[in-house]
């Protein structure tokens, strides 16, 4: 946040000297200052930087300031894994020390799923080439029973190195899917792969049935599943729910950690990251997690 804060403090400079230079001047360098202005205000990732600061203080107010939470929220329908077989939680959980991205209210509950091998790698081969990744092409299923409100499939994958995020697209989330399961319940899913989306708005999808590919459209380091729960149909106008999982298996994930080594990374705090509730399950970073029942 006071990164953002301070980038555009100095936009704010740029583009205020360019205009004001502009009015007096008329010299090639103030032209390619206004450029530069212009081109930074639609960078992807700045604009919706800007737009989910409106949409923090929007949701609050929406929310009266009493946000939904593990504790005073309780999810309406019942929800799997986005996905078959056996995934890594890379990121996410439903305390502040384990979220994704607290701050971000939307994401608030968010989680990110890669596979990893027995090695804890990601990938096996060229970390440039999109197919070398395990979870690459597979398999995306509806986490619940619902009906599509919205899908977006134009995007193209983008680059990936293993060691930074790109975004080769104008929409941080590149092709998503954002599934409405009750009034109050939307589940979005990000990063998914081009030219795989299999349904349409207005489609009623069930529990487990194939929806898309994972991929690497949008904002990421490389190919992963990036799936919330959120109150609207709204990306940015929505607050992040917590989410109670049903039929599913985890346990403490020996690859996240290996993943760390070998980046020379220290792995993040996963204390907390199981609670099973009844018959419920919040999940959170550094553990392996897989549907029991598969409904596809």
């Amino acid at each position: 946040m006071l990164r953002i804060i301070a980038i555009t403090r100095k936009i704010k400079w740029i583009g205020f000297l360019a205009i004001i230079g502009g009015i007096f001047f008329d010299h090639t360098v103030l032209d390619y200052a206004r450029l530069l202005f212009w081109l930074i205000f639609i960078d992807p990732v700045f604009y919706v930087s800007l737009v989910q600061i409106f949409g923090m203080l929007y949701t609050r107010l929406k929310h009266k300031f009493r946000l939904p939470s593990k504790d005073n929220y309780s999810c309406e329908c019942d929800y799997i894994l986005p996905f078959n077989g056996k995934w890594a939680v890379i990121n996410g959980g439903v305390s502040k020390d384990l979220s994704h991205a607290w701050g971000i209210l939307t994401q608030r509950y968010a989680y990110d799923f890669f596979i990893l091998d027995d090695e804890g790698k990601t990938h096996d081969g060229d970390n440039k080439l999109l197919k070398s990744y395990h979870c690459y092409g597979k398999d995306i299923i509806a986490p619940a029973d619902g009906i599509v409100v919205k899908c977006s499939g134009t995007h193209k994958d983008s680059r990936v190195n293993g060691k930074k995020a790109f975004c080769d697209a104008w929409d941080i989330r590149g092709n998503h899917i954002v599934i409405r399961h009750s009034e109050n319940e939307y589940s979005a899913i990000a990063h998914i792969a081009p030219g795989s989306i299999i349904v349409k708005t207005g489609d009623a999808v069930k529990q487990g049935e194939v929806i898309a590919k994972c991929g690497n459209s949008g904002n990421t380091s490389e190919p992963h599943i990036h799936f919330q729960l959120q109150t609207g149909k709204n990306f940015f106008l929505s607050a992040g729910l917590p989410i109670a999982l049903t039929n599913i298996k985890a346990e403490e994930s020996v690859g996240y950690k290996l993943c760390h080594e070998k980046l020379g990374i220290k792995p993040r705090s996963c204390d907390g990251n199981l609670e099973v509730v009844g018959d419920k399950s919040y999940i959170g970073r550094g553990l392996d997690v897989e549907n029991t029942l598969n409904r596809g």
